[in-house]
């Protein structure tokens, strides 16, 4: 289409430098001849000419005008529809974005939560820990040190007999038998709150790495 219009428009400027030239000579020849009816006609044909000249030129000025006007209009039309779809794209990018940000700050409260009950857990466990061990260093210091009441000690009159010997030996056996068993208890129950609160610890970390 362009080119059209360029081809067009070169006819067009073309006929009317064609046309005031022929004019120009047909004045000249007038003059030459000093032709008074030739002078006079030639007179009248430049100016006719050159009025038509003119009137292709300022119709080719406002067709080239109007081209113009219509190709930037086309193209600020463009613009506005390219800038409409990208503000478009950018408001649903920012809605995206903000979606995200709200799940993942929505995941590491949860995930901050979930630290903290593994961390009071483990608090927990230490206080039971280590009340258990004192209950058991209570056991074993009875154990090691019996009580009167259950053990007669020789007071250097009386040699004390087998009956005793074996009644304070079960004593002091049983004794050591239950603060075993205690022991055992406690590490038991403290290391499986230990491991869980491992696991616990262990499924938060990678969670809120993730995040």
């Amino acid at each position: 289409m362009s080119n059209d219009r360029r081809r067009q428009r070169s006819v067009r400027i073309l006929a009317a430098s064609i046309m005031l030239a022929a004019s120009a000579v047909f004045v000249a020849v007038a003059v030459a001849t000093a032709s008074r009816g030739v002078l006079v006609a030639a007179s009248v044909t430049a100016v006719v000419v050159g009025m038509a000249a003119a009137r292709m030129i300022a119709d080719e000025v406002l067709t080239t005008r109007r081209a113009w006007f219509k190709d930037r209009a086309e193209q600020a039309q463009a613009y506005r529809d390219v800038t409409v779809d990208r503000t478009r794209e950018n408001m649903e990018f920012i809605e995206a974005v903000n979606e995200t940000l709200s799940i993942t700050t929505r995941r590491i409260t949860e995930l901050n939560g979930t630290l903290r009950l593994a961390e009071a857990r483990a608090d927990e466990s230490e206080s039971r820990r280590a009340k258990l061990q004192r209950e058991i260093e209570s056991l074993r210091s009875e154990v090691d040190e019996p009580a009167p009441s259950t053990m007669t000690l020789w007071d250097g009159a009386d040699v004390p007999t087998i009956v005793d010997l074996l009644s304070w030996e079960a004593t002091a056996a049983a004794r050591a038998q239950a603060a075993e068993e205690a022991s055992e208890t406690v590490a038991e129950d403290a290391d499986s709150e230990d491991a869980a609160s491992e696991d616990a610890a262990a499924e938060t970390l990678p969670k809120a790495k993730e995040a």
